[in-house]
C-alpha cells in the first residue's frame, strides 16, 4: 500500500539543517540514502534536472508523448485547443515563429500546418529529433526546423522573428536573476511590432510548504529498472519557488536523485520584468480564456509586445 501525502509547513523559512545537509550531500559523489537532506534548495546545481542530459532524454521524451497526463507536456487534444487560441494571437501566417523551448514539437508541427513559418529550440537532442521525425512525415520540412541550443545563449539574429513563443511554464524554469535576460534575448530578436506570447504559473497545485509521497515503480525519469521512489514538493509563498524532487533508490542499494525548481513571478510584478526586457505593451489573460487575469488566477497568458523604436 502506498503511503499517503504527507503535508507539513514551515513557520517562515525551511529548516536551516536542511540546507546545510544539502550543500554537504552535494559534494559527494555517491550518494546513500542516509545522506539526502530532508529539504531541497531551488535550482541546486548538484540535483537540478539537466533537461539536455542524454541520461535522460529517452524518459522525458517518454513522459513528453504521454498521453495519459499533462505532467511532462498536455496531451494533443488540449494542445490542439490551445494552438487555436493561439492562431487568434498571432500575426497571420505565414509570420515567422519563434517556438522557444520547444520540446518534441507539440505545438511548433501544427503552427507550422496552418503556414507558418517555425523555428523551434530546445536543449534535448531526443526531443528534437522526435519533432523533426514527425515534420518529415506531415510533410513539412521547409516550413519548421529544430535547433538545438540553450536560450540563455543560443544565437538568434535581432529581428528575425515575428512573433515568439514561451508555453508551459518555460520561463520559470530558469533562476530569477537570469529570467530578465532571457526575455531580452527573444525581445531583440522579435521586429519592432513583434509579440511574445508567454504561459506563466503564478502558483503550483499545492498549499506552501511541502507534500511528499512514496511508490514503487517500474521506471520513473531516474531509472528504466523497477525501483522505490520517493518525492516531495516543496511551496516557499514567501519566495515564490517550488521545488519537485524525486529520489531513487534501487535493490542494489545505489541512490539517484532530481529535481525540478521554478521561480514563480508574482502577478503585480509581471509587467515589470517583461518591461525591463523591452516588452512595455502586456496584456494578460486568464489561463489560455479570453478572458483578464487576476491576481486569483493560477496561470496567466502574456501577450507582450515590444516598444517601438
Amino acid at each position: 500500500m502506498n503511503k499517503p501525502p504527507l503535508v507539513t509547513h514551515w513557520p517562515i523559512t525551511p529548516p536551516t539543517a536542511g540546507i546545510v545537509a544539502y550543500a554537504a550531500a552535494s559534494m559527494r559523489r555517491k550518494l546513500h540514502p542516509s545522506s539526502i537532506p530532508p529539504w531541497p534548495v531551488p535550482f541546486d546545481s548538484s540535483a537540478e534536472l539537466d533537461w539536455g542530459n542524454p541520461e535522460y532524454a529517452s524518459r522525458l521524451l517518454r513522459e513528453h508523448l504521454d498521453q495519459s497526463h499533462d505532467g511532462a507536456s498536455r496531451r494533443r487534444t488540449v494542445v490542439a485547443g490551445q494552438v487555436r487560441r493561439l492562431r487568434r494571437l498571432l500575426p497571420s501566417s505565414p509570420a515567422r515563429i519563434l517556438d522557444a523551448g520547444c520540446g518534441p514539437g507539440l505545438y511548433a508541427v501544427p503552427l507550422a500546418a496552418l503556414g507558418y513559418s517555425v523555428t523551434g529550440v530546445d536543449v534535448s537532442e531526443a526531443a528534437l529529433r522526435h519533432a523533426r521525425g514527425v515534420a518529415r512525415q506531415a510533410p513539412l520540412l521547409g516550413k519548421v526546423r529544430f535547433v538545438k541550443g540553450d536560450l540563455r545563449s543560443v544565437p538568434m539574429e535581432p529581428e528575425s522573428f515575428d512573433a515568439a513563443l514561451l508555453v508551459y511554464f518555460v520561463l520559470e524554469a530558469f533562476p530569477r536573476a537570469e529570467q530578465p535576460e532571457v526575455l531580452r534575448r527573444i525581445a531583440n530578436a522579435l521586429t519592432p511590432d513583434g509579440t511574445l506570447i508567454a504561459e506563466l504559473r503564478l502558483r503550483p497545485e499545492q498549499p506552501p510548504g511541502r507534500i511528499d509521497w512514496w511508490d514503487v515503480v517500474p521506471n520513473s525519469l531516474l531509472s528504466d529498472r523497477r525501483h522505490l521512489l520517493l518525492g516531495d514538493a516543496v511551496y516557499d509563498q514567501r519566495r515564490h519557488t517550488y521545488v519537485l524532487r524525486e529520489i531513487a533508490i534501487h535493490d542494489d542499494g545505489s541512490v539517484s536523485v532530481q529535481q525540478t525548481s521554478g521561480w514563480l513571478c508574482p502577478f503585480g510584478s509581471i509587467p515589470r520584468l517583461f518591461a525591463r526586457a523591452g516588452l512595455p505593451n502586456v496584456v494578460m489573460f486568464d489561463a489560455w480564456t479570453g478572458s483578464a487575469a487576476h491576481a486569483l488566477s493560477e496561470t496567466v497568458l502574456v501577450v507582450a509586445r515590444r516598444r517601438r523604436p
